[in-house]
């Protein structure tokens, strides 16, 4: 027996399996539950999730590397610009306010189109 014809059967299997996953995945529960990016405005990174009953949530902030939203500079819920201890932000308000109309634009809309 040869070391291919013995490993067939299984890689067939896996195959089939991932086949099957594939096909019984719906694309439509992207952003269901958890956020999926959507734009990036002056590096700031604009993300949203649809939650089970249909709200939207959006929410932006600028990448740094950190592993948590909340040690990123980030908006907060108002729009208000949170800066974690030991962060420095440097940009400007017209910076701002194109993020902040942004985030207007994804809750507002299921269909966000960027700029």
């Amino acid at each position: 027996m040869s070391f291919s014809s013995a490993t067939s059967p299984l890689t067939h299997a896996l195959l089939r399996n991932v086949v099957m996953l594939v096909m019984l995945t719906d694309p439509s529960w992207a952003g269901l539950d958890h956020y999926t990016e959507l734009d990036r405005v002056n590096g700031w990174l604009i993300e949203r999730k649809q939650g089970a009953d249909g709200a939207l949530s959006c929410r932006a902030y600028l990448p740094s590397g950190a592993s948590w939203f909340s040690s990123n500079i980030h908006l907060d819920v108002r729009g208000e610009l949170v800066v974690p201890a030991g962060r420095r932000f440097e940009g400007d308000q017209q910076e701002l306010e194109a993020v902040r109309e942004a985030i207007d634009r994804c809750s507002r809309d299921f269909l966000y189109l960027p700029r």
